[in-house]
């Protein structure tokens, strides 16, 4: 038997469970045709939802019946905030609730949260969401529900509260580093004025034989952990050629951030971004032994790589206190 501790992501990370569950009802009805146009109309239901997550406490109350027949996301208790626009980039806090019993299943208050970006991408596929989550004031709360079945047959109905926390900086935040105080043996970087988008110069003479990690920005937000779930933007270029191979922000520097567990990526991301503060920007170079090297039909195998990362948000791991164990 092991075990293992990981992030529930189903239960607790609103923008993949929406993104999985929305994309059929969204976009096909039974007869083929496509609804899109129709989507996201179900009027709110006449349900009532309050609820208290903080360290001591877990509660929630449902005054009325849920029987709703397809997906559909609303306004619970509207915040006071700057009202969320097309195209910003939130963090929400999530909670996953049984309705049957009226409990909290779990829930990431207290880990941080993720992000979620009102995007066109998103749009298209989580139409009630997006319209229920376009203009409304952050601190609001959003009850967002899944009928039986929608995510294959014999799955239960899903109801998600998603706290519309505070809007994130699509771009590092933190106070630039002096050059002077730099590592001199890695390549230049210099930053789109209008996107703060990083072009990095080509690398000159001979890469460096170990990881070299050097802060660009000093952000002063959370710490990245080692199991952290990280919202970054990034790009890659080759030392050999200074080629890029691979970045979050498009070719018009308009790309959307990525989101990916910490301990899931190449041991240089892990080692160069571990203890970093969210709002930082981190120049790498990153050898082979600890990139790509150990993949030998990799096409990077025996590159060291040069990496920008902006740290865009951190979501702590899930405490060990609660374990999920798998045999």
């Amino acid at each position: 038997m092991s075990t293992k501790y990981s992030r529930p992501k189903l239960a607790t990370t609103a923008g993949i469970l929406l993104t999985a569950a929305l994309a059929l009802p969204a976009c096909a009805s039974d007869d083929g045709e496509d609804t899109e146009d129709n989507a996201g109309q179900v009027e709110d239901p006449d349900v009532e939802i309050s609820y208290e997550i903080s360290e001591d406490t877990e509660e929630v109350e449902i005054d009325g019946e849920l029987e709703l027949d397809q997906p559909a996301a609303w306004v619970i208790n509207e915040g006071d905030g700057e009202p969320v626009e097309e195209g910003d980039l939130m963090q929400i806090l999530t909670a996953n609730i049984d309705m049957n019993n009226q409990e909290v299943q779990s829930h990431d208050f207290d880990l941080g949260g993720s992000t979620l970006q009102l995007s066109d991408e998103f749009a298209s596929t989580n139409p009630q969401a997006y319209e229920a989550m376009t203009g409304a004031p952050l601190g609001s709360d959003i009850a967002f529900y899944l009928p039986a079945d929608t995510l294959g047959e014999g799955t239960p109905a899903y109801l998600n509260i998603i706290a519309l926390e505070d809007t994130v900086p699509m771009h590092a935040t933190g106070e630039e580093v002096d050059a002077a105080e730099l590592d001199d043996s890695l390549p230049s970087v210099s930053l789109d004025e209008e996107t703060q988008a990083p072009s990095i110069e080509t690398p000159e003479g001979t890469p460096p034989e170990d990881l070299v990690v050097d802060v660009l920005k000093q952000g002063d937000g959370p710490e990245v952990q080692a199991e952290s779930y990280v919202t970054i933007h990034y790009r890659g270029v080759s030392w050999s050629d200074g080629e890029e191979f691979d970045s979050s922000w498009g070719e018009e520097n308009t790309g959307a951030p990525a989101q990916f567990e910490l301990q899931q990526l190449i041991s240089g991301w892990q080692q160069g971004l571990e203890g970093q503060k969210v709002g930082s920007q981190v120049i790498m170079s990153v050898p082979p032994q600890l990139a790509y090297g150990e993949q030998e039909d990799h096409e990077l195998a025996d590159e060291t790589l040069v990496f920008v990362v902006d740290i865009l948000h951190s979501a702590d791991p899930m405490p060990a206190e609660n374990p999920e164990a798998t045999e």
